[in-house]
């Protein structure tokens, strides 16, 4: 199977001492070694980046400076290959807003949906599967595995 890791994925990774992050790595490396094939994209960079940055007292935050933010984000690339926004990646995320009538943060969501069919993948995994389940995805979550 072929997966594509949500950014609340790759962001437990990153950040070892959160709930559930020593789970979701052994889950992953378990599917790995039965052969299934995990990636990343780069909405999730750019949203790991993000939230990674952001001060620890703003919402979410993890308050990496940028040099440690660069350091996780190489060690990730080093073990998830990084799938390239292909040239018809837009006019997929605009026929899902626009389908789906997606307003606001849940576009950002949309970007990752269009990812999975644009790079014709099996399924997504994501810790927040109600927000993906209107776009006819395979969401799993790390139970799942």
């Amino acid at each position: 199977m072929r997966i594509l890791l949500d950014t609340n994925i790759v962001l437990r990774m990153a950040n070892r001492g959160a709930a559930g992050s020593q789970n979701i790595t052994s889950a992953i490396r378990q599917r790995y070694a039965r052969g299934d094939e995990f990636f990343v994209v780069p909405q999730c960079i750019y949203e790991m980046w993000s939230v990674m940055t952001r001060p620890a007292e703003a919402s979410n935050g993890l308050d990496f400076s940028p040099e440690e933010a660069a350091l996780e984000v190489e060690r990730l690339l080093t073990l998830i290959p990084l799938l390239p926004d292909p040239p018809h990646l837009f006019s997929r995320w605009l026929n899902l807003v626009s389908t789906h009538a997606v307003s606001g943060r849940p576009s950002h969501d949309a970007r990752i949906a269009a990812a999975v069919q644009a790079h014709g993948l099996d399924a997504l995994l994501t810790l927040n599967a109600p927000h993906f389940q209107r776009f006819g995805l395979t969401v799993l979550t790390p139970t799942d595995l």
